[in-house]
C-alpha cells in the first residue's frame, strides 16, 4: 500500500547514517471522517436552524403587530436579530475553515526526532506502538511525529477524532466537527464563545421583540399567552428534532455496523503452507503452568534422596554391581 515508504525504508537501512528529512517520516494518521461529517452536519442544522427560526418569528410578529411600537423600535429590533445572525455566520464560517491550532510538520517540530523514533522510521515501522516521549517540559507525540514545545502555551493534546496535535486544546466539540482551541487572539475558541453569546442574543432579541410588539398591539394578558405559546411550540420542535436526530443517528449506527459485519465475512480464507494444508489456527486453551518442583515442598530430605542417586551413578562398575545385589547375595 505505501511502496514510496517502503522504497524510503529500505534506503534508510542501507544507509544508516543518512539523516532523516521531513519526506522520510510515514504520513499523517486519518481523521475519523465519518464522525466528522456527522457532526458538522449537525452544526449546520443547529446555526441555521436557530438563525432561522428567529428571524422568521421576529418579523412574522413584527410585520403584522408592529406597527404600533414605532419605526424606530421596529427597525431596533429587526436590525439587532439580523446583526446577531450574520454575526455568528461569520463565527460559524471561522469555526468551520479556521486554524484551531493545528501542530504542522515542520524542520523545527519534528527533529531531532528521539532515538526509539528514529530507530522505528529506519526501519520502516509504526512508531505508536510506543509512548508519548518526554523531554523537560516538551512531549514529542508518536502518532503526528512532533515536538510538542512549552513554549507555545500549554497544553497540548492529540485529539482522537480529528488525529491531530492541537496547542492550547479545550476540547473537540461534537456539534461542529472542530477542536476548540486557543486563547484570547488566537485559534478558534473566540469564535465559538462569540456564536455561542449571538444565540442566546437572538433568542433574548426574538422574546423581546414579539412581547414588546403583542403588548402594544393587544392586552397585556394576550401578548403573555402568545409568548406562552411560542415558547411552548418552540420546545416540541426541539425536541422532534433531537428524537429524529438520536434516531437517524441510531439507524446509521446498525447501518455501519451491519457493513462491518458483511466485510467480516467476506475476507478470504488464511493463506495454506506449502504442503497445500490449511493454516492451523491459533490454541485458545488456557496454558497450564507446570507443577511445582517437589524437592522444594520436601526440604533437605528430596535433596538427600537426589545428591544418593548421583552418587550411586558416578560408582565404578564393580561398584555398581555390588550396590545392585540384593542384601540376601551380599551376605552371601
Amino acid at each position: 500500500r505505501n511502496p514510496g515508504g517502503l522504497l524510503m525504508a529500505a534506503t534508510n537501512k542501507d544507509r544508516p547514517d543518512r539523516p532523516l528529512t521531513l519526506d522520510d517520516l510515514p504520513p499523517l494518521p486519518e481523521p475519523d471522517h465519518a464522525t466528522l461529517r456527522v457532526e458538522q452536519r449537525r452544526g449546520v442544522a443547529v446555526v441555521f436552524g436557530v438563525i432561522s427560526l428567529c428571524i422568521g418569528v421576529t418579523h412574522g410578529v413584527l410585520i403584522p403587530c408592529g406597527g404600533s411600537l414605532g419605526l424606530a423600535a421596529w427597525w431596533a429590533c429587526a436590525a439587532l436579530v439580523q446583526a446577531a445572525a450574520l454575526l455568528a455566520l461569520c463565527c460559524f464560517a471561522v469555526l468551520y475553515y479556521g486554524d484551531p491550532g493545528v501542530v504542522r510538520r515542520s524542520e523545527s517540530a519534528c527533529f531531532p526526532l528521539p532515538p526509539a523514533v528514529e530507530a522505528r522510521v529506519r526501519a520502516g515501522e509504526n512508531a505508536t506502538a510506543l509512548n508519548n516521549i518526554i523531554e523537560g517540559r516538551d512531549t514529542f507525540c508518536v502518532r503526528c511525529l512532533v515536538w510538542r514545545r512549552a513554549d507555545d502555551g500549554p497544553p497540548h493534546h492529540h485529539c482522537r477524532t480529528c488525529n491531530r496535535c492541537v496547542r492550547q486544546f479545550d476540547h473537540h466539540c461534537g456539534v461542529f466537527g472542530r477542536c476548540i482551541a486557543g486563547g484570547r487572539s488566537s485559534g478558534n475558541k473566540p469564535a465559538f464563545v462569540c456564536i455561542l453569546l449571538m444565540g442566546y442574543v437572538g433568542v433574548l432579541t426574538t422574546l423581546a421583540s414579539v412581547l414588546a410588539a403583542l403588548t402594544t398591539a393587544y392586552s397585556l394578558g394576550t401578548a403573555a399567552a402568545a409568548v406562552g405559546g411560542a415558547i411552548a411550540g418552540a420546545w416540541l420542535v426541539s425536541c422532534v428534532v433531537v428524537v429524529a436526530a438520536r434516531a437517524w443517528r441510531l439507524a446509521a449506527g446498525r447501518a455501519a455496523s451491519r457493513l462491518q459485519r458483511q466485510q467480516h465475512r467476506r475476507r478470504p480464507a488464511p493463506a495454506s503452507h506449502g504442503s497445500g494444508a490449511p493454516a492451523p489456527l491459533l490454541s485458545t486453551k488456557r496454558r497450564v503452568t507446570p507443577p511445582e518442583d517437589p524437592g522444594a515442598r520436601c526440604g533437605g530430605r528430596a535433596s538427600q534422596t537426589r545428591s544418593r542417586w548421583a552418587g550411586r551413578r558416578t560408582q565404578p562398575a564393580g561398584s555398581a554391581s555390588r550396590s545392585a545385589q540384593g542384601p540376601r547375595d551380599q551376605g552371601r
